[in-house]
C-alpha cells in the first residue's frame, strides 16, 4: 500500500513537472537549458503532498537568483505554475520566491548594486551625480535645466520583513521598465528609490506610466489597500555638494 502511495505521488510530482514546464517554456522562459533545477523538483513534491512550499519556493529564488535569472522572469515562471495548483499557494510561493531571490543576488557587487531591489547605491548615485555636474561645469550648462531626480516613496505600514520587501523589489521592477535608457536609477532607503534622468519632453508621460505600473504591481501587493506611492519631480540644486545633501535629507 506505502508503495502504491509512492508511486502515485512520484507520477502525481512528475505529471505537475511536465505541465509547468510545458507552460513555462511557452510563454515565460527564454532558454530551456536553464529552467531544470533541483529546487523545482523540491517545489513540485511539496505540492503534490500538500506540504510547506514556502522553504522550496524559497530554494528556487535562490537558485534562479544564482543563474542570473531576473526577478521578472522568475516570476512569471511561479505564475505558470501557480495556475495548476489550489490558489492558496499562489501568494506563498511568490513571496517566498521573491525573498529567496533577494538573497541569493547579493554578491560582490553588493557595493555597488542593492541586491533587493538591483538598484544602484545612494553612493554610486552620488558619483553619477559628480560626474554630471562636470560636465554641466564644462559646458557652462545649468545642471537643473538638463537633469532631475525622479523620486518615489512607498508607504509600507507593515513591521512584517517580506510585507516591506516584496514592494521595493516590485518599485526597482517599474524604475527599470520605465527608465531603460542608461538613466542611474538607485535606492535611497527602504521606502525610497530615485531615477538621475534628463529633463525631455517626454518626461511628465513617463511619469504617469511609472505611476500607472506602481498602482497595479507594488500598491496591489501591499497587505493595505491603496497604500500610496508617492512620485515626483525633484529639482537639482546648483552645486555637487548640495544634491549630496539633498539625497541625505531624501533618504531619511
Amino acid at each position: 500500500m506505502d508503495t502504491a502511495l509512492d508511486a502515485r505521488t512520484i507520477a502525481a510530482q512528475r505529471a505537475l513537472r511536465v505541465e509547468w514546464a510545458a507552460r513555462s517554456l511557452d510563454t515565460a522562459w527564454a532558454f530551456p537549458s536553464d529552467w531544470g533545477t533541483p529546487a523545482v523538483e523540491a517545489l513540485c513534491e511539496a505540492l503534490v503532498l500538500h506540504g510547506d512550499v514556502f522553504p522550496p519556493a524559497e530554494r528556487l529564488g535562490r537558485a534562479r537568483a544564482d543563474a542570473g535569472i531576473g526577478l521578472g522572469e522568475t516570476l512569471a515562471d511561479i505564475d505558470q505554475l501557480a495556475a495548476l495548483v489550489p490558489g492558496r499557494y499562489a501568494e506563498p510561493m511568490r513571496r517566498a520566491v521573491s525573498l529567496g531571490w533577494a538573497d541569493g543576488s547579493s554578491g560582490p557587487t553588493g557595493h555597488v548594486f542593492d541586491p533587493l531591489t538591483g538598484l544602484v547605491s545612494t553612493e554610486y548615485l552620488e558619483l553619477r551625480l559628480g560626474e554630471v555636474y562636470q560636465a554641466a561645469a564644462a559646458a557652462s550648462c545649468s545642471v537643473g535645466e538638463q537633469h532631475a531626480l525622479v523620486v518615489v516613496r512607498l508607504e509600507l505600514p507593515s513591521t512584517r520583513p517580506w510585507e516591506r520587501m516584496l514592494p521595493m523589489i516590485l518599485l526597482g521592477e517599474c524604475l527599470r521598465t520605465v527608465f531603460d535608457a542608461g538613466e542611474t536609477l538607485a535606492r535611497l532607503g527602504e521606502p525610497m528609490a530615485a531615477a538621475l534622468v534628463p529633463r525631455t519632453p517626454t518626461l511628465v508621460g513617463r511619469l504617469r506610466l511609472l505611476n500607472q505600473l506602481l498602482d497595479r504591481s507594488v500598491v496591489r501587493a501591499s497587505d493595505t489597500p491603496g497604500a500610496p506611492a508617492r512620485v515626483w519631480i525633484e529639482s537639482l540644486p546648483a552645486d555637487h555638494q548640495s544634491a549630496k545633501w539633498l539625497l541625505a535629507d531624501l533618504g531619511r
